[in-house]
């Protein structure tokens, strides 16, 4: 029998191999009904990300024309018991309210929400255009880019968001954090977790991505080309896209960086903005049960130690 370690290394990788498996021929024939003419599959690769889907781009002829599509697929059997609220048709329902917001992502092109034509749920999107960016300085000189993208998002029709979108709610209970072993102060993240798991600051609702980091966006040249991953959508505060932001710019690029992500914000609004640093607390303590416990990716966590202590001081 298996210990508790290597158990939980075998389930990673099991999900893992699920996710980068190829879909099955129902699965691309029915990709391939939804594109419609008379076309063909010229390539399938798996995309990066993903754990309840099966991200996959297809390279399909069809008229005459070449075009790359998206197929999401859920296929991990366990995704209604960890996650039912943002189900396949929740998520389809947030691309029916992009699909008339001008904020940058994919489009919908057919949805199947309960596996009746392809094997398992899945949705089939367009392929936007673009790459991550993958260094720090790239991602540190597209600070207003950033800014003025998540404006777009959250200006989105608060009557229509209101009754699409799930209500924001944190990843984990207070039950699942614990102070990281890795960190220099532990008693500065006891008082962030005493802090996060408290009331909420009041704040209007709004579309939030609930997602918003570098790795969830693609740039041509410059440019962001589109807002990817969608997949936690929500109705909530703002703030919550702000701090994610800010957190993943201070673990990739230094605190200074989320700072001036909050300054490009500010200036974009073009007017003033309180950010309440309850928010960067709650983003960083929900990150704690995903993060390495045993140090790894060292450099990254220090520099989240340093966002953490930066954000308790004004409390």
């Amino acid at each position: 029998m298996l210990d508790s370690g290597r158990a939980a290394v075998s389930k990673t990788r099991s999900a893992s191999n699920l996710l980068r498996r190829m879909p099955p021929r129902e699965a691309v024939e029915w990709t391939l009904r939804a594109v419609g003419g008379a076309s063909r599959v010229l390539s399938i690769a798996p995309l990066r990300g993903g754990k309840s889907h099966a991200n996959h781009v297809l390279r399909i002829e069809a008229g005459g024309e070449i075009r790359e599509v998206v197929l999401r697929r859920w296929v991990r059997g366990d995704w209604q018991e960890t996650d039912p609220e943002f189900s396949p048709a929740q998520e389809a329902a947030t691309y029916g309210l992009l699909a008339s917001s001008p904020a940058p992502a994919p489009r919908l092109l057919a949805a199947d929400l309960e596996g009746r034509e392809c094997d398992v749920p899945a949705l089939l999107l367009t392929r936007e255009p673009g790459t991550n960016l993958t260094t720090p300085n790239d991602i540190a000189s597209r600070l207003t880019e950033f800014a003025s993208a998540l404006l777009l998002v959250h200006g989105f029709d608060r009557d229509r968001a209101s009754r699409t979108l799930p209500p924001y709610r944190p990843y984990y209970g207070r039950e699942r954090l614990r102070v990281p072993a890795w960190t220099r102060w532990p008693s500065i993240w006891e008082r962030a977790i005493e802090v996060a798991t408290g009331p909420e600051p009041g704040e209007p609702a709004a579309f939030i991505h609930r997602d918003y980091h570098p790795g969830n966006t693609l740039w041509i040249s410059g440019k962001l080309t589109a807002i990817v991953d969608w997949t936690t959508a929500s109705w909530g505060p703002p703030a919550v896209d702000l701090a994610h932001m800010r957190a993943n710019l201070a673990m990739s690029c230094g605190v200074e960086s989320a700072d001036e992500f909050l300054d490009a914000y500010r200036v974009t609004l073009g007017s003033p903005y309180v950010h309440d640093p309850y928010w960067d607390l709650r983003v960083a303590v929900d990150f704690l049960p995903d993060l390495p416990s045993d140090g790894r990716r060292a450099a990254r966590l220090g520099r989240l130690d340093d966002f953490v202590a930066r954000s308790i001081g004004p409390l």
